[in-house]
């Protein structure tokens, strides 16, 4: 990290950070090309140790890119705000935080780890809590959950007082 100042360092700051991001994008080995795409998120932090989980359709290329194995890497931002603190146009700038890491990503098999990944998900969006009984079966069986086990992440934040 170039701006050693502007680095988080606290697991449960970099965690807040992460969660106060709204999606994140995760970018794997594609067909000659690296492939990201956009997803919703739900996140663990225990022991110091980062898990992710989003769900994806039983098809299609983001699920086939992830059965191939390998490393993946993820981003996500929140820019907090653009104001001006000079002269219009190159006086403009942001306060943000973001969070960048690197893992490996894997479709989970076990019916209690999916149900609680989808649980892990839904308590990023919403604070209402769902029991495993509460998800309809036919809409699970068209339903993928990955795991992501962060290797290793970094968390990046510029805050001016307003």
């Amino acid at each position: 990290m170039r701006k050693f100042e502007r680095e988080v360092t606290d697991e449960g700051e970099k965690f807040a950070a992460l969660m106060r991001c709204g999606y994140l994008v995760l970018a794997m080995e594609g067909e000659g090309a690296p492939y990201q795409v956009p997803l919703n998120f739900g996140a663990e932090l225990a022991g110091g140790a980062l898990t992710l989980y989003f769900h994806c359709a039983r098809e299609g290329a983001k699920l086939g890119f992830l059965r191939r194995g390998g490393a993946v890497s993820f981003c996500a931002a929140d820019m907090r705000r653009v104001f001006n603190k000079g002269t219009a146009p190159c006086g403009y700038t942001a306060d943000y935080e973001s969070v960048c890491g690197t893992g490996r990503a894997h479709v989970v098999e076990d019916e209690a780890e999916r149900l609680h990944g989808l649980r892990v998900l839904l308590s990023h969006y919403t604070p209402e809590r769902f029991a495993p009984s509460a998800f309809d079966a036919r809409v699970l069986a068209m339903t993928e959950v990955v795991r992501l086990d962060a290797d290793s992440w970094t968390c990046k934040r510029l805050l001016r007082p307003q």
